[in-house]
């Protein structure tokens, strides 16, 4: 009886879940799922191409900060070798 009962559990089970997959795959054509995925999908490849130019600026615009702080150093430097050459 317990494994008779069992069998029919599982077949239950089969019978669920393709009635279920049946009734999602209705649902996703009658709400045009594949379309919104595709229009998501594109929409977080806009965003993410977005996210890599605002950074790659970012990059460049700190590359700059640094580049002239380098040539300012530069710049005090010489500063203090010519006064320290003029005493």
């Amino acid at each position: 009886m317990a494994r008779f009962s069992d069998e029919l559990s599982n077949i239950s089970k089969f019978f669920g879940d393709w009635h279920l997959a049946r009734l999602y795959e209705l649902v996703a054509s009658r709400f045009h799922l594949a379309d919104w995925h595709r229009t998501v999908d594109s929409k977080l490849k806009t965003l993410g191409e977005l996210y890599e130019l605002l950074k790659h600026d970012q990059t460049n615009r700190w590359m700059m900060v640094l580049e002239f702080t380098i040539v300012l150093l530069f710049i005090i430097d010489l500063a203090l070798l010519f006064i320290g050459l003029g005493k």
